[in-house]
């Protein structure tokens, strides 16, 4: 399955979630945070490639 910007930030969610509720083990927690990690970099790639797109779009426009 591809991962989407909405995929992307509910697992992001449900890691924070579950950090937050004490439901992450401290064997797991070092594996839990790079993946928070790496889902937050794909969230901010997507950001900005959405960002240049619109701006594309605005200079097609212009």
């Amino acid at each position: 399955m591809e991962t989407t910007y909405e995929s992307a930030l509910e697992e992001l969610q449900q890691i924070t979630q579950h950090l937050q509720e004490g439901k992450i083990g401290i064997d797991e927690l070092a594996v839990q945070l790079q993946r928070a990690a790496e889902l937050i970099r794909f969230c901010r790639e997507k950001l900005r490639s959405v960002e240049k797109d619109i701006e594309g779009l605005f200079e097609e426009l212009t």
